[in-house]
């Protein structure tokens, strides 16, 4: 009696620094859901060898610079991979909803801009640079569809902001990275050296995404034969978009980011050459430029993903349209000591809380089970603004050009215009 008695007595009184199952369980889903979030945002910082290094940088200056190619052409090319993209990024968005593989699609169009990348680094000629680079970008557009569907597996609905926030850091930490990574590289061998480096940064970095990030499946030919009659009639697929993009702050939405992104892609497009047509930066200041930049992109990331938490994401999203304002005004009349100092930190800012704050309004707006269908809606509004917007660059220097630098700042000018309905939709929202 006594014995069984101290028994109970030790087994109630055990060691005090001894964790219990379910205390060691749930530290255990707390380190791993951070991992998985770690893992998720370095694919923001993988896909930014590509975006600054190929779209932004060397590719577009090797082209129009190097090669003294016309900006008209290098805009063709980015709009006809943007067009494909636009048309069959709303379609796969869907069908990555009905068969939970988001995953899947990531992988595969990760690798297609990975290979087409690395082969722009085994050519010399224009044509077939502008046709890898088409291949390249039309990849790497249509993954960023599925990776965005899938924060949905690594946030939740209380911290979609910060995450995405943090996403974006990682991204622009990715973009300062392949910088100093490229940069001796370039300055001694020119602007080809960049290309084949970048596509093994991209690759690198994006793997603990394609391999971490698991999501509940179910299998493909199943859903496929239990939903085919929602797949296989392309209309049905229009009557669901249409049906999305009509629903409550959606189709606002939507028309408020078009605006936006036509001035947003024009900017990431062709940024590096207006610095040094119009302020005549070499090729250490314009790199110091866009590191400097991408700090401030780093910060505004982070920040506007946690402001926008609390202040709601689209009071936030207004005042990213307000930064834009502030920022064309400036690039049009500034000279380039302001340029330097003011103009492209507030341009970092604007461009990070960008996608942040548009990402989680538009993952706050919609159920889950449309995430990956309205995403590609996202996309597709993204991509004809990028293609209107490259058009319009391209075609509006064409016709300026007598101008020489007055006609790089008119242009810019007239970007301004395009964030006035843009704004106006945001308010209705």
């Amino acid at each position: 009696m006594n014995l069984s008695f101290l028994k109970k007595k030790i087994n109630l009184n055990p060691v005090t620094n001894t964790k219990t199952p379910k205390q060691e369980n749930k530290i255990s889903n707390g380190v791993k859901e951070k991992f998985l979030i770690f893992a998720w945002g370095l694919y923001d910082l993988a896909n930014q060898s590509f975006a600054l290094n190929i779209v932004s940088l060397y590719f577009v200056r090797w082209v129009t610079i190097e090669k003294h190619t016309p900006e008209l052409f290098y805009s063709i090319s980015f709009g006809l991979s943007m067009f494909l993209v636009a048309i069959l990024a709303p379609f796969l968005g869907a069908v990555s909803d009905l068969i939970h593989r988001h995953r899947f699609f990531l992988v595969l169009f990760t690798m297609l801009s990975i290979i087409f990348t690395i082969s722009l680094g085994l050519t010399e000629t224009v044509l077939l640079g502008l046709i890898f680079f088409a291949i390249a970008n039309f990849g790497c557009q249509m993954a960023i569809i599925f990776y965005n569907a899938l924060l949905i597996n690594v946030a939740s609905r209380d911290n979609i902001g910060l995450v995405s926030g943090i996403g974006r850091m990682l991204g622009y930490c990715g973009a300062v990275l392949g910088l100093y990574i490229v940069k001796p590289l370039v300055l001694e061998k020119g602007y080809r050296a960049a290309f084949i480096p970048s596509g093994l940064l991209f690759f690198i970095f994006a793997l603990p995404c394609m391999l971490f990030i698991k999501e509940q499946g179910r299998d493909a030919f199943s859903s496929l034969k239990k939903n085919r009659l929602s797949l296989l009639p392309f209309k049905q697929f229009l009557k669901n978009s249409l049906d999305l993009i009509k629903s409550a702050g959606i189709s606002n939405f939507l028309k408020a980011t078009f605006f936006c992104l036509c001035v947003v892609n024009i900017i990431i497009l062709f940024m590096s050459v207006y610095a040094s047509r119009v302020f005549g930066l070499s090729e250490v200041q314009l790199i110091n430029l866009v590191l400097f930049s991408t700090l401030f992109a780093i910060a505004g990331s982070l920040i506007s993903g946690i402001l926008s938490d609390r202040l709601g994401h689209k009071r936030s999203f207004v005042i990213v349209f307000v930064l834009w304002e502030i920022s064309l005004l400036s690039g049009t009349l500034a000279r380039s000591m302001p340029f330097y100092w003011f103009i492209g930190p507030l341009v970092g800012v604007a461009l990070g809380s960008t996608w942040v704050i548009s990402r989680a309004l538009l993952v706050q707006t919609v159920p889950p089970e449309k995430i990956g269908e309205v995403f590609g809606l996202f996309n597709l509004v993204g991509y004809l603004s990028a293609i209107i917007g490259a058009l319009f660059w391209g075609g509006l220097l064409w016709l300026l050009s007598p101008l020489g630098e007055l006609g790089y700042r008119l242009a810019l000018l007239c970007l301004f215009f395009f964030l006035l309905p843009g704004f106006a939709y945001l308010r209705r929202i």
